[in-house]
């Protein structure tokens, strides 16, 4: 239990207004009544481990149960979702548990260690044709063995700092070893888990819709007795909050839509903040040139008003500070005076414009024409298009914008059809083997083409490192390379905010869009 503590301890969670009160705590949950909520993108298809968006989870989360989970009551925290134990040896390279007994999935099949087995070599080593997008989260395990039907035990190649996390990502849904024995890739077109919820239908652009399942394993849960998940974007979104067809927005909302709905509901909707790991930057397709110039990808750089940009970002796009890839509650994350000392982070435009139009010609390309490949998303991708858009053509680029809706956004990523696309890292925790795999070559998240040496031995050497400050000095030459390659280029993260109607209870906003979303513990004060 040391370990568990000591590892938990590096999780920087900042709880505002989401904390749970002790009288929170004494309230009695109520049952009945159907969530209405807003989800401002439709899943690609419904294989959790392929997904690489949160609106995905949204909808597919109450469906599913993950090995280990994040305490809802403090996210620094992890404890058992099927696991209902687990052990960790002296040498921190075996970890093993013991299951749940009577678990069942929504066919009436029993879960054993069987699936547990089946879902994370899927997951660390999926079959052709099957997308796994964290699996170089997973590279340090080495075998995974079921000496009992309720009890698997995971053996690493390598201690790993981020261990516990791992296995307790929300992205890990536990499937049926029987179906995936049948098809490997069922759960691309099909749900059927172990969650609180069992899926109803899926009628696309417009909802998605689930039931209590009666026999989930956590008794008494969930307290609803179904879920429906609206898609909507743009404006609707707020209206539908505003107007009384939803009872929540989960996702986050902007200054100005907190403004609007208090005028027209007053106290009728409740707030909640809460410090976000989400960070966004530009990726760049280096397999086409110019972008294969490091040149042409330093001026775009160069180019953008990280500081300057700040206060209208803010009020539209909730986006509030520049970041360096990672989380601002990272271990290894910058302050803003080490921030400015790096290239294209300075607050002397310029210089840093002058700089840019000169790369540009030294480059050949002194008229640049490129498209900017963005989602057809409110927040904050939208206004942080605009912006990044004026940001280059004061430098004489011509940019267009393709505002691409979510699953033909990810096409073009993953087909390398694109040349600069405004891009994110939505991670769990702020530990760096779980956030560097979006930037390492080689990760099915990373849509930049690049083939970089010295950042995989960067990212394989701090894998283990127990010393926290030597493991910062090494996650900051893999920072920083990025930085001076420009691969990918730095902008923006935020607090964030969501809504729900006052009656809505038992939500503890998470600091990522990818946490809390199985429903099994909200409810309606009604």
């Amino acid at each position: 239990m040391r370990s568990i503590a000591r590892i938990a301890q590096r999780l920087a969670c900042i709880v505002i207004a989401g904390s749970v009160t002790s009288a929170a705590l004494a309230e009695t949950p109520k049952r009945g009544g159907v969530l209405r909520h807003v989800v401002e993108g439709e899943p690609a298809n419904f294989d959790c481990h392929a997904a690489a968006t949160s609106f995905a989870l949204q909808v597919l989360a109450p469906h599913y149960s993950t090995l280990l989970k994040y305490d809802t009551n403090d996210y620094s925290k992890i404890v058992g979702g099927l696991a209902d134990s687990w052990t960790v040896s002296p040498d921190r390279l075996t970890y093993t548990f013991k299951l749940k007994p009577g678990v069942k999935f929504h066919d009436g099949s029993e879960l054993t260690s069987a699936d547990i087995k089946a879902t994370f070599d899927r997951i660390r080593n999926p079959p052709e044709g099957i997308t796994s997008a964290r699996r170089g989260q997973f590279s340090s395990i080495d075998t995974i063995e079921t000496p009992s039907a309720d009890t698997v035990v995971f053996k690493l190649k390598q201690v790993n700092p981020a261990a516990l996390y791992m296995f307790a990502n929300p992205w890990n849904c536990v499937y049926s070893a029987k179906k995936l024995g049948e098809d490997p890739n069922w759960y691309a077109t099909n749900v059927m888990g172990t969650g609180p919820y069992v899926f109803e239908e899926y009628v696309k652009g417009s909802h998605w819709s689930a039931k209590r399942f009666d026999n989930y394993f956590e008794k008494g849960k969930p307290y609803l007795d179904g879920v429906r998940a609206f898609f909507i974007n743009g404006p609707g979104v707020v209206n539908a909050l505003a107007g009384g067809q939803v009872d929540a927005l989960l996702f986050q909302v902007a200054p100005p839509d907190r403004s609007r709905l208090r005028s027209l509901r007053g106290d009728q909707v409740a707030f909640h903040e809460n410090s976000f790991n989400i960070t966004n930057f530009l990726t760049v397709n280096v397999k086409k040139p110019p972008f294969n110039d490091v040149r042409v990808r330093r001026a775009l750089s160069l180019a953008i008003d990280r500081w300057g940009g700040i206060p209208s970002l803010a009020k539209l796009a909730t986006l509030e500070f520049p970041t360096i890839y990672v989380p601002p509650a990272s271990p290894v994350a910058y302050s803003k005076e080490e921030m400015e000392k790096l290239p294209g982070l300075g607050r002397d435009m310029d210089k840093q414009r002058a700089e840019a139009k000169k790369l540009l010609a030294e480059a050949g390309v002194p008229n640049l024409k490129l498209t900017l490949l963005n989602r057809n998303v409110r927040l904050p991708w939208q206004p942080l298009g605009i912006y990044i858009m004026d940001q280059w053509r004061q430098i004489g680029i011509e940019v267009d914008q393709i505002p691409a809706e979510t699953p033909p956004y990810f096409a073009a990523l993953t087909s390398g059809n694109y040349d600069v696309a405004i891009d994110f890292n939505n991670t769990v925790s702020v530990d760096p083997n779980e956030v560097l795999v979006k930037f390492l070559p080689g990760s099915p998240n990373n849509y930049s083409g690049a083939e970089d040496k010295v950042l995989v031995d960067l990212f394989n050497k701090q894998a283990d490192m127990t010393d926290p400050a030597e493991r910062k000095k090494v996650v900051r030459q893999f920072l920083e390379r990025l930085v001076d390659e420009s691969y990918f280029i730095p902008l923006f993260g935020n607090n964030r905010a969501t809504a729900a109607v006052k009656e809505f209870k038992g939500w503890k906003l998470a600091p990522t869009t990818v946490l809390n979303l199985d429903m099994s513990e909200v409810w309606f004060d009604r």
